[in-house]
C-alpha cells in the first residue's frame, strides 16, 4: 500500500481570491498532495467546533503549511492561521500579492517606530490596494520581521498568478520526491 500523501494546508483570505486558490489548489492535487483548504471544504468541520477551531486543527494536522498574502484581510482566521503555523514552527512558505510589501516599503515610517516596533498609524479606509493594515502585519509574521536573517522565512512576491505566481509553485511543489526528502531532513534536524 503507497504511504499517504503529504498534506499542505493552502491558507488565505478568499473574498475576490478564489480564481487563485483553486488554480494553487488543482496545481498541489495534481501533484500529488492532499490540500487541506476551507474555500474548497477540504478542512474537517469539527462537530460543535467553531470554522476558526476546525482551521486551526487543520494547521496542526499538516504536514506542510503554504500561505497565501492577499491584499484584503478578511475575517482574521487567516491570520490566526499563520500565527498558529509559527506558533508550532510548522514548516511553512508563503506566497504574497506584490501590493502588500510595496506598500509596507511605502508605509514603513508610519508604521514602525526607530525601534522596529508597530505604531498606532491607521488607514483612514479602506483602498483597493490594501484594505486593513493586519495584512502587512502578517506579511511580517509570515516573514519572520525582526528576525535574525537565519530565521527568516522566504515569502515569494507575485502579482498576477499564472504569470509569477504559479512558476514559484511549480517549483516549490513540482518535484514531490525531493520536497518530501526536504521535509524529511528538515524533521530528522540535518
Amino acid at each position: 500500500m503507497p504511504e499517504k500523501p503529504l498534506k499542505i494546508m493552502l491558507s488565505s483570505t478568499v473574498y475576490g481570491n478564489q480564481n487563485t486558490i483553486e488554480a494553487i489548489y488543482a496545481g498541489l492535487k495534481n501533484y500529488g498532495y492532499e490540500v487541506l483548504c476551507s474555500h474548497k471544504g477540504t478542512i474537517y468541520n469539527i462537530p460543535g467546533a467553531s470554522p476558526e477551531e476546525s482551521c486551526l486543527a487543520a494547521v496542526a494536522e499538516c504536514d506542510f503549511f503554504f500561505g497565501v498574502i492577499f491584499p484584503h484581510y478578511g475575517s482574521g482566521i487567516t491570520h490566526r492561521e499563520f500565527q498558529q503555523a509559527v506558533d508550532l514552527n510548522k514548516p511553512r512558505g508563503f506566497l504574497a500579492h506584490s501590493y502588500v510589501p510595496y506598500t509596507r516599503i511605502l508605509l514603513k515610517d508610519f508604521l514602525f517606530d526607530g525601534a522596529g516596533n508597530r505604531t498606532a498609524f491607521a488607514l483612514p479606509g479602506k483602498t483597493t490596494v490594501l484594505d486593513d493594515l493586519r495584512v502587512i502585519d502578517m506579511y511580517n509574521l509570515a516573514t519572520g520581521h525582526g528576525q535574525p536573517l537565519s530565521k527568516r522565512i522566504w515569502t515569494q512576491e507575485f502579482h498576477k498568478y499564472e504569470l509569477d505566481g504559479a512558476p514559484f509553485v511549480q517549483a516549490q511543489f513540482g518535484d514531490v520526491e525531493r520536497f518530501e526528502n526536504d521535509l524529511k531532513r528538515l524533521s530528522d534536524g540535518k
